[in-house]
């Protein structure tokens, strides 16, 4: 089977890189993430011990390995998926080399702007994720429109603002535990179809099995 490699671009996609990694890793996929994102949010959420570097080596931690290296195929060949944080700024030969790409943003029209603007193979972005969308006002957003049409093979998914996903974040971020049942059910659901996309031979219900199996072998 064809190895995934899947870019994010856009923000606010270090939490559902993060979960989605570890629903992978539930089901038997060895995952690889790196973070290619200026910004290394995914870097801050990731514990590291003083000794290693994450821009010098490969980190394992809760079953996903980590890098901010800038990684080759032979690196790359051991694992069943590598998934991409590139943040706004990702070069169209980097994001050229992904299987597919994953599109993140909120509705504020100057980050819509902004990747609109970035040098997107608009042939490979498959799935758009829309965070904070606030019902009432998605049709009508001009920039959202426009941002849509240069993708013509994509999914749209809108998650609405939510306290539990800004939790999640944080959580993410200091505590280190990627635990999607802490998101909000739209989010999850996000979460859960795109893992279902990638590897279609696990369900939902699949997915949510080894979680729960993989969960209750850590607390005994």
């Amino acid at each position: 089977m064809q190895r995934k490699r899947v870019g994010f671009a856009g923000c606010y996609s270090h939490d559902i890189i993060l979960i989605l990694a570890k629903v992978l890793s539930c089901v038997g996929k060895k995952v690889l993430i790196l973070d290619w994102n200026e910004q290394h949010t995914l870097g801050a959420s990731v514990p590291m011990p003083e000794e290693l570097s994450a821009g010098n080596e490969i980190v394992e931690y809760d079953g996903v390995f980590f890098t901010e290296q800038i990684t080759d195929a032979e690196t790359e060949a051991s694992y069943d998926a590598v998934l991409i944080d590139f943040g706004m700024t990702g070069r169209k030969k980097e994001l050229g080399c992904c299987t597919e790409l994953i599109l993140v943003t909120d509705m504020l029209p100057h980050h819509i702007r902004r990747l609109s603007g970035a040098e997107l193979p608009g042939e490979l972005v498959k799935e758009c994720i829309i965070r904070d969308a606030v019902e009432g006002h998605i049709a009508g957003k001009k920039e959202l429109k426009e941002f849509f049409e240069a993708f013509p093979n994509r999914m749209e998914f809108f998650v609405p603002p939510d306290r539990r996903d800004v939790e999640n974040r944080c959580v993410c971020e200091t505590l280190y535990e990627y635990n999607i049942n802490r998101a909000s059910p739209e989010l999850q659901g996000v979460i859960y179809s795109i893992a279902g996309l990638l590897y279609p031979e696990f369900s939902e219900r699949e997915f949510r099995k080894r979680l729960r199996h993989r969960e209750r072998r850590r607390y005994h």
